[in-house]
């Protein structure tokens, strides 16, 4: 059995920056770090609704506070979801992974 090319079209129409083209018309190639890392539409709307809606230090007790709580919950339950761990209370988030090493070290 040949392995067949996996097209990355629908996920490259995923990611607005792909869509760029320089002044020859050619598409940009993106060799960044973790720090440059493209991210697709959803990602971008999801950053806008939480500025928009949730932006709010999660520790008070008012309604944005709890909505940012909530979002959390929501963030830290899909990501031990996706890597099966037993529990949301096993996810951590950072600034940065150099930060987080940092602190655990």
């Amino acid at each position: 059995m040949t392995a067949q090319p996996l097209d990355l079209s629908p996920v490259r129409a995923q990611f607005p920056a792909l869509q760029e083209l320089d002044d020859q018309g050619r598409p940009y190639v993106f060799f960044d770090g973790p720090a440059g890392t493209q991210v697709p539409q959803a990602v971008i709307d999801a950053v806008a609704n939480h500025y928009a809606t949730a932006n709010s230090m999660a520790s008070s007790n008012f309604v944005v506070s709890r909505r940012c709580l909530a979002v959390q919950q929501e963030a830290r339950q899909a990501a031990a979801d996706f890597i099966n761990a037993p529990s949301p209370e096993e996810i951590i988030f950072g600034p940065n992974m150099t930060t987080l090493t940092f602190n655990m070290s």
